[in-house]
């Protein structure tokens, strides 16, 4: 059986059901992301040489190009050969070329007109789910755009025909004032939401109003990956699993690109599945001066 989306009876909920997923193993005692053991037929690019960053077909996809599935493309971006080290343990530089290699694999993926939306994500420790202990993120295309995202869309769209402005550089300007700014300089700005979900919960945004991760220029890059090294040491020093994305409607060219980081130092439990309202134990107002007290601003 392929992958299917199912609807709920009543609301505007979907489920992807993907069998394969269950199928995949665990962390192996031959780990398969080391470059000694790499297979050359799931290798789809490698980036560097030898290779800092290899780009691999996911074996056990929720998403596929064939028939009897929900259409998409998933890929496995290994971000680092060494097996132990984590991506804030990589110098600023290198996390760069991380994020140089998203922007080129979001590119590849948007030359397929029927992927609408596109997610790259990074799921750090088991309960955030990694399957796997060896550093890696993945990029999925897929021609489905779920209702949450389309009342996203929807309420973004809404807010600029009433103010002629873009809610994310309205945000950008009101917190970086408040208590809940991290950090900022030319190019990015980096703050706790207001109404976090998730306890220490961040995001980068950038101050130029762009669409996606493949339209940062390197000096954006260079800036995002500082933020990023920044943050994810400090929630690293919780020690707790964390996730971390980025997406794009590949079909709206006037969306604000940002980066949301989720630390998961808690499981969701019957409040929040019965309701859907999350309890957050750390004001995002705590969790920005955590950030701050840790953040160093030439990180290696």
């Amino acid at each position: 059986m392929g992958s299917e989306i199912r609807k709920d009876y009543l609301q505007d909920k979907y489920a992807l059901i993907a069998p394969r997923r269950g199928k995949r193993p665990g962390d192996e005692v031959v780990c398969p992301f080391c470059p000694e053991n790499l297979s050359k037929k799931q290798v789809i690019k490698t980036y560097g040489k030898p290779w800092k960053v290899a780009v691999l077909k996911n074996l056990y996809p929720a998403f596929t190009m064939q028939k009897g599935g929900v259409y998409g493309r998933q890929e496995i971006v290994v971000e680092t050969p060494y097996h132990t080290r984590k991506l804030y343990d990589l110098p600023v530089a290198d996390i760069a070329e991380v994020i140089k290699v998203y922007a080129d694999r979001v590119k590849e993926m948007k030359k397929d007109k029927r992927i609408k939306y596109i997610l790259v994500f990074n799921n750090s420790g088991v309960t955030a789910g990694a399957s796997k202990a060896h550093e890696h993120s993945q990029v999925i295309g897929m021609n489905f755009v779920s209702p949450y995202l389309l009342d996203k869309t929807e309420k973004e769209h809404r807010f600029q025909g009433k103010t002629g402005r873009c809610i994310y550089c309205d945000i950008i300007k009101k917190e970086e004032i408040g208590p809940r700014k991290i950090f900022s300089d030319n190019n990015i700005f980096v703050f706790a939401p207001y109404a976090s979900q998730y306890a220490y919960e961040a995001r980068i945004y950038p101050r130029r109003h762009l669409d996606n991760v493949a339209n940062l220029t390197n000096e954006e890059r260079a800036s995002i990956a500082s933020a990023l090294k920044n943050i994810l040491m400090a929630v690293g020093a919780l020690k707790v699993p964390y996730n971390f994305y980025m997406h794009e409607r590949t079909t709206d060219a006037d969306q604000h690109f940002y980066i949301k980081i989720t630390p998961r130092g808690a499981a969701l439990a019957g409040v929040e599945l019965g309701t859907g309202l999350i309890i957050n134990p750390v004001t995002p107002e705590a969790a920005a001066k955590y950030y701050r007290n840790n953040f160093k601003r030439t990180p290696r």
